[in-house]
């Protein structure tokens, strides 16, 4: 690279930090965190019980910085309600026979008990940075760049998982990538992409049970419509 090259990418990264809030150091800092105690359970043969103790952990911080900031605040309380409600979905993708969690998790209705937190942390970050790129950018960043980060993000955790034996597949409509159904990434993308719409109303109660119905109708509908597909 030369030296032109080189000092207009350091002036771009000058530019990008210098924009950056408390509230995005912070969320930046917590998803962070996220990622070491995660790589933590998939790269270390690490007893159950830590799964739950790491995400009451970051769930924590999360709680901390939506008191802090009041960008965050109403976002996490959508990601609490919607992860909440998203139990009666798990429900359904275990009872395809798709999803199967380890028999020693302690479970409410079809999810072990620590996946509402887990929800609540992953709507957050893409609700907030949905909203963030609104502001720099307008709605169509705003709605595309949550989609495709969830894909990339969620897909890596379902990947992690898998080899960490928290979750996995044994079962997919027409076809899997890797050890992730293909639908499930699909369906990801497709709620992610409806977030944004959600969070700028304002209001988390509704948008938490809104967001909760997204879930439903994507899970449902692209695991209908792939297995339609695949015969």
């Amino acid at each position: 690279m030369s030296r032109t090259q080189s000092t207009a990418v350091a002036g771009w990264l000058d530019a990008v930090v210098s924009e950056l809030t408390p509230a995005d150091l912070r969320m930046l800092g917590w998803l962070g965190v996220n990622m070491a105690v995660f790589g933590h359970v998939v790269l270390f043969e690490t007893p159950l019980w830590l799964t739950y103790a790491y995400n009451g952990l970051l769930y924590a911080i999360g709680i901390g910085i939506a008191l802090r900031h009041s960008a965050v605040r109403d976002v996490f309380i959508l990601g609490s309600i919607a992860g909440l409600l998203e139990v009666s979905v798990d429900a359904f993708l275990v009872s395809t026979g798709s999803l199967v969690y380890p028999d020693s998790l302690p479970m409410l209705v079809g999810s072990p008990l620590y996946m509402p937190l887990s929800w609540a942390l992953v709507i957050t970050y893409f609700g907030y940075l949905g909203r963030r790129l609104d502001e720099r950018s307008g709605p169509l960043a705003a709605t595309v760049g949550p989609s495709v980060a969830a894909m990339v993000l969620i897909g890596f955790f379902e990947y992690g998982a898998h080899f960490a034996e928290i979750w996995w597949y044994e079962f997919a409509p027409l076809a899997m990538i890797g050890t992730v159904p293909a639908f499930i990434v699909v369906a990801e993308g497709v709620m992610f992409a409806a977030l944004h719409w959600l969070v700028r109303l304002r209001r988390p109660l509704l948008g938490g049970v809104g967001f909760a119905a997204v879930i439903s109708v994507s899970y449902v509908g692209t695991y209908t419509l792939f297995a339609a597909l695949g015969g």
